[in-house]
């Protein structure tokens, strides 16, 4: 496996997360991706819906600094991101550890962006995933077509937790889950 292919997705990743790009991933970005959230999708201030996903974004945000940071846990860095998920999940050889850090991340989203519940991913779902996080929706439709293996125009939950397995564990740079969140190579938030 290529660390250094992996440190990049990885890196690019969490630069997605950093939605306010000051090189730390914060309670704050998760406010403001929960924001977004709530705005994108129309749902109203203190609604059930916005309290679920307030609560998922909290839980998922202390769930990683807790486990990356454990006696600091406000705020993480690249670096820090980085060397943790390549080191103690996906070099480690531990199965378990990195099958649990595939469905924590792949639940997250999962959950956040069926907007109607339905155990699918529409296209116009996954557009405003890109939306959210600033991906460059250039490599919307390209991403959208790879990861559809049936064609079907929706994202099932297998082909979502298919390509977070490729985008997280795999070496091989050809695999299509390697798009699941755009252009790897590229800067998110930086939109031509």
């Amino acid at each position: 496996m290529s660390a250094d292919f992996q440190r990049k997705k990885l890196g690019y990743f969490f630069r997605i997360l950093d939605l306010n790009s000051n090189g730390c991933l914060q309670m704050d970005d998760f406010t403001e991706m929960v924001e977004k959230v709530r705005v994108t999708l129309n749902y109203e201030p203190g609604s059930k819906e916005h309290k679920r996903i307030t609560d998922k974004a909290v839980k998922l945000f202390n769930s990683l600094v807790k486990d990356i940071k454990p006696f600091a846990f406000n705020q993480v860095t690249e670096e820090e991101w980085v060397d943790f998920f390549l080191k103690k999940v996906i070099l480690s050889g531990d199965e378990d550890t990195l099958d649990d850090y595939k469905e924590l991340i792949f639940n997250f989203m999962f959950d956040f962006f069926d907007q109607n519940r339905d155990g699918f991913i529409s296209k116009k779902e996954y557009e405003d995933f890109y939306d959210i996080f600033g991906i460059d929706r250039a490599y919307c439709d390209k991403a959208f077509s790879l990861l559809d293996k049936t064609q079907n125009h929706k994202l099932s939950r297998y082909d979502l937790m298919s390509a977070v397995e490729e985008f997280f564990a795999a070496s091989d740079t050809t695999l299509h889950g390697n798009w699941i969140f755009g252009n790897w190579e590229s800067e998110p938030h930086v939109i031509d």
